[in-house]
């Protein structure tokens, strides 16, 4: 029961279900009647406000969109694509370049 709580509410699930609800509640009580106000001082400050709130949004994407690109990379154990491949079965340019009398 432990191991099935502990998956559920783990760091993993949670923060992506915080940043959610956190980000929905600053746009609608925060940005939305911030910019609806006839102050332009408190408009422009909303505007502001919401700026930062899309970029740490992209960003915290982001952020997770490489994170299970690299989870993906260390799954061949750390190896880059020239590795995996192999180094004789990779073309050499420049060496061809140098034989051909191109450089």
């Amino acid at each position: 029961m432990k191991k099935i709580f502990n998956k559920v509410f783990g760091r993993p699930i949670l923060e992506p279900v915080f940043t959610t609800i956190v980000s929905i509640l600053i746009l609608e009580y925060i940005i939305f009647p911030g910019l609806t106000i006839e102050n332009t001082l408190l408009n422009i400050g909303s505007a502001i406000v919401g700026i930062f709130l899309t970029i740490f949004i992209l960003s915290y994407v982001d952020g997770k969109i490489r994170e299970k690109f690299e989870k993906k990379e260390e799954d061949w154990g750390g190896l880059t694509n020239e590795e995996l491949i192999g180094d004789d079965e990779i073309p050499n340019l420049k060496s061809k370049e140098k034989e051909n009398g191109k450089i």
